[in-house]
């Protein structure tokens, strides 16, 4: 399998076990404490975020370290995925009239592929090349 499928595949693998504990921590909030669902898809966002920028980190891109620069690049990228992502969630919600939920799961099939673009050309490229020309 190619290097980039390959990548994309494992990116996959770890966007869904995120995906999974963001609707986990999405419908604990809302719907056993209370939270407001944007508030409550706000923090499962973040939490899952930061879970997949050291999977990705390690699993996806087999980077041995996590770099700080990294890191700062990878949440930049996910600030504005988040924005995004808020903006989609509240149209489908209250304009649209979808369950949260399944608002949740249109946003991620929306925002897989762009994620993966913008977490490989911005977060992790850089770093894999750094470790290529190391070896």
């Amino acid at each position: 399998m190619n290097g980039r499928w390959l990548r994309f595949v494992r990116f996959c693998a770890v966007g869904a076990l995120c995906f999974a504990l963001g609707l986990a921590i999405l419908a604990s909030l809302h719907e056993l404490a209370g939270v407001n669902y944007l508030v409550a898809y706000v923090v499962s966002f973040v939490v899952t975020n930061v879970v997949g920028y050291l999977l990705n980190a390690r699993f996806t891109f087999a980077l041995r370290s996590v770099a700080h620069t990294g890191v700062i690049r990878y949440m930049t990228v996910n600030a504005i995925l988040l924005g995004a992502n808020t903006l989609a969630m509240m149209l489908l919600v209250e304009r649209m009239r979808l369950w949260y939920l399944f608002a949740a799961v249109c946003v991620a099939l929306v925002n897989t592929p762009l994620s993966f673009a913008g977490q490989w050309l911005f977060t992790y490229r850089a770093q894999v090349r750094a470790r290529a020309a190391a070896v």
